[in-house]
């Protein structure tokens, strides 16, 4: 099952674009934009009970607009 499923995920805090949440090499997740390559840190995980646990938080981050975003400026 994947964990992902059920989490909404908002559009971009910075351009409005689609969200897109990956998982990072089986330890972590992270949410990027698929416009302006916003994105959030990789939120890790150590064993499978912590894996929904990343998933939230990642969208979280996201959904709150704490992004990271390499726009001159920013």
């Amino acid at each position: 099952m994947d964990v992902t499923e059920n989490i909404e995920l908002h559009d971009c805090p910075i351009c409005g674009g689609p969200a897109l949440m990956e998982e990072e090499m089986g330890s972590g997740y992270s949410v990027s934009c698929l416009d302006c390559g916003s994105h959030t840190g990789i939120i890790d995980f150590k064993s499978e009970d912590g894996r929904l646990q990343a998933a939230e938080r990642a969208a979280m981050l996201w959904n709150t607009g704490k992004v990271i975003n390499s726009a001159p400026g920013e």
